[in-house]
């Protein structure tokens, strides 16, 4: 009889579980819905404020909302975040129109770090083909190696530049496969933001920059981003960046 209860309320949880998971749900799709219809009739400012909720509850990459988020951004006169929605975008979906696109608006607005040159394009191919370039390049690395201990079982003389190619190859090879991953870069979040000489409230202050600003980071110390800033390293508060 005890074992029969216990089923019961188990079952009676778990159906108001997903009755609540679906309510939510529900509403939200509601939401959406009812932002769709501002966007469509104009109501830019409205609709702009829903979209951004929904942005910022859903973890999960939605090209169509992010493309909306940055025309309403720009409609409003917000600059840096049309360029933070965008810089998320080109993230997954690199292409040649989006990163011109944000190159002008970044000309237009005085804005440094979206300059569009010989690294974008490296980023735009890599992107898109990275799946399949660590395998090429593991595949004629593991060769390579191969060969040369086919050559040392055999009591064949490899050459010395041959080893120092070896070594010099899989050194750049190491060095490929992390750069993308170590690669990040952050928005300058607020109107006006301080960059610092160290990691420190008390540090001298370099420059004071304004909103929309891209900075690469490489590296963090405690509430500080380590940035390069003009060819400098620099530091600037974690709170004040969007980091893509």
């Amino acid at each position: 009889m005890q074992v029969s209860r216990n089923k019961y309320v188990i079952f009676i949880a778990l159906l108001t579980g997903v009755w609540a998971n679906s309510t939510v749900l529900f509403a939200q799709k509601n939401r959406l819905n009812e932002a769709d219809s501002l966007f469509t009739i104009g109501k830019y400012a409205q609709a702009y404020k829903i979209y951004q909720k929904k942005s910022e509850n859903d973890q999960s990459y939605n090209p169509n909302l992010l493309i909306k988020l940055s025309f309403l951004a720009e409609k409003a006169k917000e600059p840096a975040e049309s360029l933070y929605y965008l810089s998320i975008l080109a993230q997954k979906q690199p292409s040649v129109a989006l990163l011109e696109k944000m190159n002008q608006m970044a000309l237009v607005n005085n804005l440094e770090g979206y300059k569009f040159n010989d690294f974008s394009y490296f980023l735009i191919f890599y992107r898109r083909y990275g799946g399949y370039i660590p395998i090429l390049l593991l595949t004629l690395g593991v060769y390579v190696v191969a060969v040369m201990l086919i050559k040392i079982r055999n009591g064949e003389q490899i050459q010395q530049r041959h080893k120092w190619a070896t070594i010099f190859y899989l050194t750049a090879l190491f060095g490929l496969l992390n750069i993308p991953n170590n690669y990040t870069t952050g928005i300058v979040r607020n109107e006006l933001s301080f960059i610092r000489s160290f990691p420190s409230a008390a540090a001298p202050v370099v420059e004071v920059i304004k909103k929309g600003h891209k900075l690469t980071i490489i590296g963090t110390r405690d509430h500080w981003n380590r940035v390069i800033w003009e060819g400098h390293i620099v530091f600037i508060k974690k709170s004040d960046l969007w980091i893509i």
